[in-house]
């Protein structure tokens, strides 16, 4: 099964939504929820909504039309 990210969001709250968003649409949203130390330079910090390589499209869509464009990370090809 591949994967693939397509939101990122500083907080967890916000993570929470849009993983409940896509699941209520019937994707697998696969756990990949960072939270790293703020202290810790150059780290990664934030959650990551990662979904099925099939689901992306859909994915994006549906955080789009609910005012989520903006935690959208940019598609890679």
């Amino acid at each position: 099964m591949s994967s693939v990210r397509v939101a990122h969001a500083y907080d967890f709250g916000t993570y929470a939504v849009m993983k409940s968003l896509l699941e209520s649409e019937g994707m697998l949203v696969i756990d990949m929820a960072f939270g790293s130390h703020i202290s810790i330079a150059g780290a990664d910090q934030g959650y990551y909504l990662q979904v099925r390589a099939t689901d992306q499209g859909r994915a994006r869509t549906l955080l789009w039309q609910n005012s989520l464009a903006k935690y959208l990370l940019q598609e890679q090809s």
